[in-house]
């Protein structure tokens, strides 16, 4: 790593850990879609139409680029201003930029992240399917979808935290029955 990261341990945990986690993630998407397809085996309609749905669905390298900036930026911060609340300001400035331009760099300037999409989206989809996938999205019902999915799907995993923590209780109280019935000694 980096010399100066040395003075951030911070920055050093995260870099160690998050980061590590997210490019383990993206190596098993690479490995997997370059197994099955290269992004230049794929024809120009079908990238326009790939492109077009990344924009339609908030997914472009523009939006992800800086929805990835802001979340690291973020971070990072809340982490040095824990571990060291006496920075001088200037450097969250600078930490701040360098996020954006590395992350734009790679993202938006070098399309890796597009890159990575097109085999993916080729993979599942045919022409003929991303062609009805923007139609739809095109119309109002479509971007209503897209702007209201996020929300179905937050309030039903809050939905499922709460049947599971209803079930908890109602597991243990059966295992430990069963247990009891067995003669084996409660856990």
């Amino acid at each position: 790593m980096a010399d100066w990261l040395s003075s951030y341990p911070a920055i050093k945990c995260l870099l160690g850990v998050e980061v590590k986690k997210l490019a383990f993630i993206t190596m098993c998407l690479l490995v997997n879609t370059i197994q099955t397809i290269s992004a230049n085996e794929i024809d120009d309609a079908k990238v326009q139409l790939i492109d077009k749905l990344l924009v339609q669905t908030g997914q472009s390298s523009i939006a992800v680029g800086k929805q990835f900036s802001g979340v690291f930026i973020q971070r990072v911060t809340e982490i040095l201003k824990e571990s060291n609340p006496d920075m001088d300001p200037r450097a969250y400035d600078i930490i701040e930029e360098v996020i954006t331009t590395t992350i734009d760099e790679e993202i938006v300037v070098n399309n890796t992240l597009a890159k990575i999409m097109y085999p993916i989206y080729s993979k599942h989809f045919t022409v003929d399917e991303l062609k009805q996938m923007v139609a739809l999205y095109d119309t109002d019902f479509g971007k209503k979808m897209i702007s209201v999915m996020p929300m179905v799907t937050q309030e039903g995993m809050q939905a499922g935290q709460i049947i599971g923590q209803s079930l908890g209780p109602k597991i243990q109280a059966r295992i430990d029955e069963r247990l009891k019935a067995e003669g084996i000694k409660k856990i």
